[in-house]
């Protein structure tokens, strides 16, 4: 399964009619087992839906996920689907700033940055010049 970067806000697993909980699934990132977030545990179920919000950020522009599933049944073939919900990282903050546009938010960023710059700048030039009074 692949995604691209943004930010994971909603999981979702259903187990259909029939699986009896012998059908197990276990979602991971790489080596490191994203869903259920406890190592070595599965979800399964039987006309069941497991549904959480979660926040997963993927920083990468194409995420490969592995679904690992197995089934104890002998006889039967169990299915399962999965629905995730994402959205991009400036989306999902903008929904904490309803009254601010992300336009908006650009701006104050830019803004807060220029200001760091010339606090830092003025810090520096403050610095060098003690040291050079104590240099001579």
């Amino acid at each position: 399964m692949f995604l691209t970067s943004g930010l994971i806000y909603q999981f979702e697993l259903y187990f259909p009619p029939g699986s009896c909980g012998l059908l197990h699934v276990a979602v991971f990132d790489g080596g490191y087992q994203a869903w259920p977030s406890e190592q070595e545990e599965t979800f399964f179920g039987d006309n069941t839906l497991i549904s959480f919000p979660d926040r997963y950020y993927i920083a990468s522009p194409r995420k490969a996920f592995t679904i690992s599933h197995w089934n104890e049944d002998d006889t039967y073939a169990h299915s399962f689907q999965i629905r995730i919900g994402q959205v991009s990282a400036e989306v999902f903050i903008a929904s904490f700033l309803p009254s601010m546009t992300m336009e908006k938010l650009t701006e104050g960023l830019v803004a807060a940055g220029v200001t760091q710059k010339e606090v830092s700048a003025a810090s520096m030039e403050k610095a060098l010049q003690t040291f050079d009074r104590y240099g001579d």
